[in-house]
Parts: C-alpha cells; sequence; structure tokens
C-alpha cells in the first residue's frame, strides 16, 4: 500500500522516503491553502519519517517554542525544575 504523499527509494543500500511534491494532494493543498500550510504538511511528514520511519504511530517530543526547535535536555529539565518550583508547597 503506498504512503500518503510519498514514495520510497534505495540510495547506497540505504531506503529513503521522499515527499512527492508532483502528488496531486499536495498540489491542490497548495492551491487551495497556500504554501504556509503546505510547508507545514511537509515538514510534519519529513519529522515523522525520520523520528519514526517504521511505524505511523506518533512520538512525544519536548519543544522550544520561542525559537521553534527542538529543546534540549538541559532546557527541558530547567523547565521542569521551575515549574516544581511553583506549584511546591512553602512550609511556614
Amino acid at each position: 500500500m503506498r504512503k500518503l504523499w510519498s514514495f520510497v527509494i534505495t540510495v547506497g543500500g540505504n531506503v529513503k522516503e521522499i515527499i512527492d511534491e508532483e502528488d496531486e494532494r499536495l498540489k491542490s493543498l497548495r492551491n487551495e491553502y497556500g504554501g504556509d500550510v503546505y510547508k507545514a504538511v511537509t515538514d510534519a511528514l519529513k519529522e515523522k519519517n525520520e523520528y519514526n520511519p517504521t511505524g505511523g504511530y506518533c512520538v512525544s517530543e519536548l519543544w522550544n517554542f520561542k525559537e521553534g526547535r527542538k529543546a534540549t535536555l538541559t532546557e527541558g529539565v530547567k523547565q521542569i525544575l521551575k515549574e516544581w518550583g511553583l506549584f511546591k508547597r512553602k512550609r511556614m
């Protein structure tokens, strides 16, 4: 069964999934909703394949929304400690 909007090729013995930009569904998406939506969909497909090439299920990821990128482990720990400090009960 063909996956949506993509095809599989072999490069140097490695299997790689490529987004088919000539796919009619992608073309109609770009024409109907514009380039921003098209880019969001293609980026999401690329990320899904990068992090989970064998499955089709979602994988949670820590995200730095201010900088528009994946958060580092250090940033995640700092945020957890910050939020934990806000909710920690103070003793009198």
